[in-house]
């Protein structure tokens, strides 16, 4: 962890009601309400600067006023996320919980996290909850199909998912639709989508989700987009033993629809194909190729849309 000694950090609690708030260069601390008017004056206040960085934690969508009034005012944002911050005050030591600590706690944060950080762009929250909803339409629409299929089905039951199936279908049609538009209004994310597309193993609903759950594609190096997408193997050693590289964690739809790209790469792409050959004849397990496929397929995305992002 680096300081950044030329640059100020103002971390913002966020409640239902109200901010805390608290800048790193004049140790200052503020209470204000969660309202338009509060934080339009405490931004008329505050003396802009190119090295300013707002640090604003993730509360529900109750964070998501404060982001956009110090976005159209110009100012560098950074979303931060509770279980990233929560960990750093492990770190750090801090067990104690109250919202001036978390608010100093934040500040610090993007202090001493800045490198790993990015900063906020408008169109991450809105294609996020859009594909979000996407994913959640499938999965319910998916679940009905598979009742459907249920040998002991009565006539009332069968019509009646009949009838959830078609609503479900007309919502994800019109979901999928708006979200083409959205993408289709905002340049990075037409350059993206399209880079996307250009892959093999990628189509909409892969593309979708990796634009919508996976903003920071384009704008990490490669060992942070893999462990992002939890297909970087992390090291087991200790002393004389060598543990097992294992896998870790990682964002599960990303990862989901990772698994599927790869797959359809292994059998239509002969870069892919070849890795994962490669790996077979040396023996290794084929949930082991297949991750490395994965994590293969993820970074060269990441490098193609670098230039997208720049």
């Amino acid at each position: 962890m680096t300081e950044n000694k030329n640059k100020t950090f103002i971390g913002i609690d966020v409640s239902k009601y109200k901010l805390d708030i608290f800048n790193s260069s004049t140790g200052e601390l503020k209470k204000i309400e969660n309202s338009k008017a509060a934080i339009r004056q405490y931004i008329r206040a505050l003396e802009f600067s190119e090295d300013l960085y707002i640090i604003i934690d993730l509360t529900g969508g109750y964070e998501a006023l404060c982001v956009n009034m110090f976005f159209e005012k110009g100012f560098k944002v950074i979303r931060a996320e509770g279980r990233k911050v929560k960990n750093f005050a492990r770190a750090m030591g801090i067990t104690a919980k109250t919202d001036t600590i978390d608010a100093k706690l934040l500040a610090d944060y993007g202090n001493k996290c800045f490198e790993r950080l990015r900063l906020y762009q408008p169109y991450d929250c809105c294609i996020k909850k859009l594909v979000v909803r996407l994913v959640d339409l499938k999965d319910m629409a998916q679940k009905e199909k598979n009742r459907l299929k249920a040998p002991d089905n009565v006539p009332i039951v069968t019509k009646s998912i009949q009838t959830l199936l078609k609503v479900y279908d007309k919502e994800i049609t019109k979901l999928e639709e708006h979200i083409e538009e959205v993408i289709e209004s905002n340049e990075i994310l037409k350059k993206k989508y399209k880079l996307l597309l250009e892959q093999k193993g990628i189509g909409k609903k892969i593309a979708f989700i990796l634009l919508g759950l996976l903003p920071e594609l384009g704008y990490l190096n490669r060992r942070q987009i893999a462990a992002l997408c939890g297909v970087a193997p992390f090291a087991k050693d200790s002393g004389t033993l060598s543990g097992y590289r294992r896998t870790q964690s990682g964002r599960p739809e990303v990862k989901k629809a990772l698994f599927m790209a790869a797959l359809i790469a292994i059998r239509y792409d002969t870069k892919y194909k070849f890795i994962y050959e490669q790996l077979i004849e040396r023996a290794k397990p084929k949930m082991v190729a297949i991750t490395a496929v994965m994590r293969k397929f993820i970074i060269t995305l990441n490098a193609k849309n670098k230039s997208s992002c720049a």
